[in-house]
């Protein structure tokens, strides 16, 4: 067990650098490089950039011909009269530029959907690397307490061999020793599962990810923040409110009858005439559909607007709790940090002197020494739920903290 517990913190000196250390910004560009979702988006923002560049395009001309007269009681073809004409629609009411418009729309609106998927990918994977890195020190911890432990254990034989001690003092080092090996197991099983997460989001396998770096320890203070109107998902759905609106004003030009010109050549087999021939058509649009499209078009975009100010509301507020709670872990990490540890290290060191000494027990001294590990631990997750919050803050602010 301690060979499989201490080769999993350890693992994979042979990862993403010649250092051997996976930092954050590093698993950062990985998930950047390697993300579906990402390329999915990206595709996404492509294709509606490329539906764009063929938005309020002239219609295609049409090539018309006709044959007047061929047959029946007539002679043939010398009889016949041959029209050949091109015809144009000329779209009327802004329509192209309208198809434009709302083309243009679709683009903001992918652009925006793939910030937004990029900026919780990488708050995920702020979180993931955090629960690694935590689970790493803890193992850390547990494995000192092992070898402390397993030194016990020897020292407690080695005083009851030799009449110094009771058989008690060496039940009670073994129960403390398995113990640590029962924690261990939990540990173990919480370290994988994170690294396994990790793995995945970054992309590769988990037995190439290589140990984590970085400032586990410092912790920066986050003054208040508000959310930002150019935040992604605020500026997506500014976005698709514009775009509603775009259709609305196409949907109210539908009802503009365009035109459509005609000019050609027209030729008369048994005159051996030819001449010019003129056309123009506008459809009578005597039912119009296009206002009532245009009214609910605005409807949708006036209820998307007030969605967009109730998703803003709610996010500023989840945005102010996360900063709340990483005071609130923050501060329980440096009161463990300058005033529990300090006294958990004394009452140690005070223990295993005075068991030295012959004042203090043998169950004194364990205790003491599983003490100080609880309180370490305490200590590494405190500044785990800190540093979460951290990583859910930066999903909601588009600068680095």
């Amino acid at each position: 067990m301690k060979f499989i517990f201490v080769l999993l913190c350890s693992i994979a000196y042979t990862g993403f650098s010649e250092s051997g250390k996976l930092t954050l910004d590093r698993a950062l560009d990985r998930a950047r490089q390697n993300s579906p979702r990402l390329q999915a988006a990206q595709v996404a923002a492509e294709a509606a950039a490329a539906a764009r560049s063929t938005a309020g395009l002239w219609k295609n001309p049409e090539l018309d011909f006709e044959a007047e007269g061929v047959g029946g009681d007539l002679d043939g073809v010398n009889d016949t009269s041959y029209t050949l004409s091109v015809k144009q629609t000329f779209e009327r009411g802004g329509k192209r530029a309208l198809e434009r418009q709302v083309a243009g729309k679709a683009v903001d609106v992918a652009e925006q959907s793939r910030a937004v998927r990029e900026l919780e990918l990488l708050s995920e994977v702020r979180r993931a690397f955090i629960d690694v890195f935590a689970q790493q020190e803890i193992g850390a911890v547990r494995a000192e307490q092992e070898q402390l432990g397993r030194a016990f254990v020897e020292v407690a034989k080695s005083r009851y061999e030799a009449g110094g001690g009771s058989e008690l003092d060496v039940v009670q080092a073994e129960l403390a020793m398995e113990e640590i090996l029962l924690s261990q197991t939990c540990c173990f099983g919480d370290l994988e599962a994170a690294r396994i997460q990790l793995a995945s989001l970054i992309g590769v396998p988990e037995s190439e990810m290589a140990e984590l770096a970085g400032s586990y320890y410092e912790l920066e203070e986050i003054s208040e923040r508000q959310l930002a109107d150019s935040h992604p998902v605020l500026q997506r759905l500014d976005a698709q409110v514009e775009m509603l609106r775009a259709k609305a004003a196409r949907e109210r030009a539908a009802d503009t009858a365009d035109i459509t010109l005609g000019a050609g050549m027209r030729h008369e087999s048994a005159e051996e005439l030819s001449s010019f021939v003129f056309g123009a058509s506008i459809p009578l649009n005597f039912v119009r559909s296009g206002r009532a499209a245009e009214t609910a078009a605005l409807l949708d975009a006036e209820a998307l607007a007030a969605e967009r100010e109730e998703i803003r509301r709610d996010w500023q507020a989840q945005l102010s709790r996360l900063i709340a709670i990483f005071r609130g872990a923050r501060t329980e990490a440096e009161m463990t940090a300058e005033r529990l540890l300090p006294k958990a290290r004394q009452a140690y060191e005070v223990s295993k002197a005075g068991y030295d000494a012959g004042r203090f027990s043998w169950f004194e001294l364990i205790n003491a020494q599983q003490h100080l590990a609880e309180i370490r631990v305490r200590h590494i997750e405190a500044l785990r739920d800190a540093h979460a919050a951290r990583a859910e803050i930066t999903r909601f602010l588009e600068e680095e903290l």
